[in-house]
């Protein structure tokens, strides 16, 4: 059975970061951990919040990769 994506231990409250960059960076880092992406990955997600916002109000964003950062998702699940 795949390990769930929003388990507890991928949930974080009270982070405190110095900036964007740095909160996509620790968000990613938690998809690396937990091996649902690739490391390289990351960069996606920097890239695609160039393109569009991911904030999605009340102090939360869902930052992910650009279209073709799929290939780098280890989880079959995630690539849809």
């Amino acid at each position: 059975m795949a390990k769930e994506v929003l388990s507890k231990e991928n949930i974080k409250l009270n982070v405190s970061l110095s900036g964007k960059e740095e909160a996509i960076r620790y968000t990613g880092s938690i998809l690396v951990d937990g091996g649902y992406v690739d490391e390289a990955y990351i960069e996606k997600m920097l890239e695609r919040e160039e393109l569009t916002s991911t904030f999605m109000g009340n102090s939360l964003a869902i930052p992910h990769g650009t279209e073709d950062a799929k290939k780098m998702c280890l989880k079959p699940e995630f690539r849809s």
